[in-house]
Order: structure tokens, then sequence, then C-alpha cells
């Protein structure tokens, strides 16, 4: 049975108030965060393990194939507790039609990811799909980043909170949210200014992977391609900073800080 591993405490706080989970709690130590870590566990049904400090360095180190890949530099001196989940919350949507089933409002955010590889950018990207309610994020299954600990440690647990979806086929993605009256922004160096595009409405934005931008083919499907204007010496934000920003100039113009 495949198995979700995470650690640090405002991750698991967060999968454990979702609910919606099945596995294993593991401690090493007990203080104040790790008890309240272990009653939330007990009265959300979780089992807490108690173990030794050497076996739940093991334990971490099989769950990553024996490397330390996504952990932080120190590894060794791990905070005590370990999540280990058969069953993840419910918000991973696994078929794209029931997804966009629920969103019938006129006013909607989809954010589509065209392959961000780095689980540091998509933590944060998550983060602030969360803070702005964001109501779908499409995520491909192939050359991107997965939904795992690292992402869900940057996004502080916020993740949990996001309704995602992993798809082979980000074309076909865009073409069926066209058919539910999504209009498609393409974010790209090139485009329009943000502040000066009607951002209303059904709204789909579509973010392109670190330093490559957006593939041709999803470029192609784009209805409009916009772009955030700045001042500086660089050439472009970072593509969670830039995805924070054009998520925030939605929401704005559909009214959400009125």
């Amino acid at each position: 049975m495949e198995q979700h591993c995470f650690s640090g405490y405002h991750a698991i706080e967060e999968l454990l108030k979702q609910g919606g989970v099945s596995g294993v709690l593991v401690v090493s130590k007990k203080n104040q965060k790790i008890l309240s870590l272990i009653h939330l566990a007990e009265k959300k049904g979780i089992k807490v393990k108690q173990v030794s400090g050497d076996e739940l360095d093991k334990l971490k180190s099989r769950q990553t194939g024996g490397h330390k890949e996504g952990y932080t530099s120190g590894y060794k001196k791990h905070r005590g507790v370990l999540l280990m989940l058969t069953e993840m919350p419910e918000k991973r949507e696994k078929n794209l039609d029931a997804a966009l089933a629920g969103i019938t409002g006129k006013t909607a955010l989809v954010l589509v990811l065209d392959g961000i590889t780095d689980p540091q950018n998509l933590g944060a990207v998550l983060r602030s799909a969360d803070q702005l309610a964001v109501d779908l994020v499409i995520v491909p299954s192939r050359k991107s980043a997965g939904v795992n600990e690292t992402v869900s440690k940057v996004s502080s647990g916020a993740s949990v909170y996001v309704r995602i979806v992993t798809l082979a086929n980000i074309v076909q993605a865009l073409e069926k949210l066209k058919e539910k009256g999504f209009w498609i922004y393409g974010a790209d160096m090139d485009g329009k200014s943000i502040v000066k595009t009607d951002l209303r409405g059904r709204t789909a934005v579509v973010m392109g992977s670190e330093g490559k931008g957006l593939h041709r083919l999803v470029k192609e499907k784009c209805d409009m391609l916009v772009s955030i204007p700045s001042f500086g010496h660089v050439d472009s934000f970072n593509v969670s900073v830039a995805s924070g920003i054009i998520m925030y100039e939605v929401r704005k113009q559909q009214g959400y800080f009125l």
C-alpha cells in the first residue's frame, strides 16, 4: 500500500485538522507541540506510535529511498514527529470533469501549472492559492513537482485545503475549461498588463515552468497572454511570486476585497 510521509509541525497539524486521512503518527519525543499533535491524532482516530530517535531517522530514510532529497539540512536533527498516511484528504481530485462540475458560479478562479519542477516553488504557489481561495489547481503528472512532503512543509500545510487535480494532458484540460466557460490567461513576459486586462468572470490562469515558461501548445490554447508590470533590473519574477500577484489581481477584479 502506498504511503505518504510528512514531517514538520504545521504541515502535520493541518493534515490532522483537515481529516479524511488514515495512518499513524510516529513520535520519538514529547514536547508541548508534539503533545498537541498526539491529542489531535487521537481525536481523529489516528494511531500514535512511540519510537526512538534513531528509529525515526531510519524510518524517514526508508520513506525517501535512502536519500534525503526534499528535507532540510538538519535532517539528523529531526523534530521528533512523522505522519505516515495511507489515505490522503479528499481534496485530491481524481477527475477533472467532476472537479469542474463543482465550480458552478459565474465568478471562479482556476490555476493551471504548466510544469513547475521545484517543490519549494510549488509549495509557495499552493500557499497563495489557499489564501486567495482558488477554486481548483491543475498540476501535470509528468515533468512537474508532485504534491509531496516538501511541498506540504513549504505551504505550511495550506496544500491540504487546496483542491488539486493531477492530469497527464494540460492542453486537453484547457479545452475542457473553455467548454465550461472559462477564459484562459497565460502568464508571459510579452503579454498584456494584468492591470489593463479584464480578469473577471470564470478565469483560468496558466503559469509556466521556471525559466522556460509556457510550452508552445499550451500557449497556443490560451485566449490571451498577460504580464505583470515591473520596474526592476532583472527580467522576471519568480514563478511563485508571479502566481501570487496574478491571483491577487484576479480576485481583486472579481470583487473579493470589497
